[in-house]
């Protein structure tokens, strides 16, 4: 009974990097219309468990660091604000299509978490957002206890809303209220890793 236990590899840890694809945000400033974050190199960590035999969970973080792009108001060339330090962190749920002990397990996920974004400039405060994420990949186990993981995601974190999003009336109970504009930093990464399975 202990070596089926110890032989269960419910556990996995993965290293991975790859490449990030930033989006950018408008603007209500007298100086910038609009800010784009400069696509770039990511990688992170993730920690996960295996729940049953298609399905497990785990903890992701994701590291990115870009230069951002201001767009004048006036027009004219932009330039560059501040570099963002961007830090994800991610609690996944992981559906495989294939059995644990498959070679090739193709799999989606779905997330939520937390982004901290710190732009490096003086006297400029960090912020963290809700953040969530959809995704999926493949694993390929090279042996019983290592694999690679390849995967692509969307993880949009939430800034901000603002009340320039115009009017909604109920037509049928009468009486109008603002609506408001959300505004998401999107980000989309494609990433390869080692895994780990203990």
């Amino acid at each position: 009974m202990l070596a089926a236990i110890a032989s269960a590899q419910n556990g996995e840890i993965s290293a991975f990097i790859g490449r990030q694809a930033n989006g950018g945000l408008d603007l209500s400033t007298t100086t910038f219309q609009r800010i784009e974050v400069h696509n770039g190199v990511n990688y992170g960590l993730s920690a996960g468990y295996l729940t049953s035999e298609h399905t497990s969970v785990e903890f992701l973080w994701n590291y990115n660091k870009a230069d951002t792009l201001g767009e004048r108001r006036t027009g004219g060339e932009s330039q560059t604000v501040f570099t963002l330090d961007t830090n994800q962190y991610l609690g996944n749920f992981l559906y495989h299509f294939s059995p644990r002990e498959a070679k090739t397990r193709p799999f989606v996920l779905v997330g939520v978490g937390a982004t901290n974004l710190h732009a490096a400039m003086n006297d400029v405060k960090s912020i963290t957002r809700l953040a969530w994420t959809a995704g999926g990949g493949v694993k390929y186990n090279l042996t019983p206890r290592l694999g690679v993981r390849f995967q692509a995601k969307w993880s949009p974190t939430y800034i901000t809303t603002t009340s320039n999003g115009g009017f909604w009336c109920d037509p049928f109970w009468g009486g109008c209220w603002v609506v408001g504009n959300s505004h998401f930093l999107n980000e989309f990464d494609a990433t390869a890793g080692l895994t780990l399975r203990f």
